[in-house]
């Protein structure tokens, strides 16, 4: 494995757009009922330095030098306010790898070094959510450890009749 994995740091954040593109890109692809703003995955670069900024979030980067970057994985935490324990959750964000990484061992240690970090905040149950017709993904997360826990479910609202 020919990558440094470290955390995310400002310099990066060209590379990390690239990715947030990417993955929005690979979403798209996997189920068509995935949409992105556009726009806003352009403005990228400004909302990543703000992500960059907030202790309650944390990115790591596979970064394959010459300031490219393999992959990242964005966490942050999250705080449940309806009675679920723990009320402090860690969350996975984003994790996304170039085609040309993936399974190559990247993502899991990026992922100890989030667990790290999520333990030293009191963190002890870590969530996701996977697209449903990303199969590749979901197949990662299994391997990764990840379980079934709950499911989203979803329905698009048709237009009133005369409007």
């Amino acid at each position: 494995m020919d990558v440094e994995i470290r955390p995310a740091r400002e310099s990066d954040i060209p590379e990390l757009a690239r990715l947030v593109a990417a993955i929005a890109a690979y979403h798209e692809a996997a189920d068509s009922r995935a949409r992105f703003d556009w726009d806003e995955i352009r403005n990228a670069p400004n909302w990543l330095k703000v992500v960059l900024s907030r202790d309650h979030h944390a990115v790591w980067v596979a970064d394959r030098g010459s300031a490219w970057l393999a992959g990242y994985l964005w966490v942050h935490l999250r705080r449940d306010r309806q009675g679920y324990l723990p009320r402090l959750r860690g969350y996975v964000n984003q994790a996304y790898l170039d085609e040309a990484w993936r399974g190559k061992g990247i993502m899991k240690p990026m992922l100890e070094l989030a667990y790290d970090w999520f333990r030293d905040k009191g963190v002890t149950v870590v969530t996701l959510t996977v697209l449903h017709r990303n199969w590749l993904g979901s197949s990662a997360w299994y391997k990764l450890g990840y379980n079934d826990w709950q499911q989203e479910r979803r329905i698009e609202l048709k237009p009133r009749e005369g409007k």
